[in-house]
């Protein structure tokens, strides 16, 4: 796998796939599912989010502001398909 870092939150596209490392074994990665603003306009991000501590995953559906998801989930991670 490849990893880049984000420049910008404009950079997030639906379908990638982007990680924020956690403390010790924790590591959390994020598929975007959608990228769309609300009634009011803010763009959000809806994404299917993988935590994995050691052996044991959790998954799940959350829904963030496109500007929060961008702070935590700076890095863009590519497989070599």
């Amino acid at each position: 796998m490849l990893n880049s870092l984000l420049s910008s939150p404009a950079n997030i596209e639906e379908g990638a796939l982007y990680r924020r490392p956690g403390t010790g074994a924790v590591t959390e990665t994020a598929e975007v599912i959608e990228v769309a603003s609300d009634k009011m306009g803010i763009p959000h991000v809806r994404f299917q989010l993988r935590v994995a501590r050691g052996p044991d995953t959790r998954t799940e559906q959350r829904t963030l502001a496109l500007d929060i998801f961008y702070a935590r989930y700076k890095e863009r991670v590519y497989s070599r398909n």
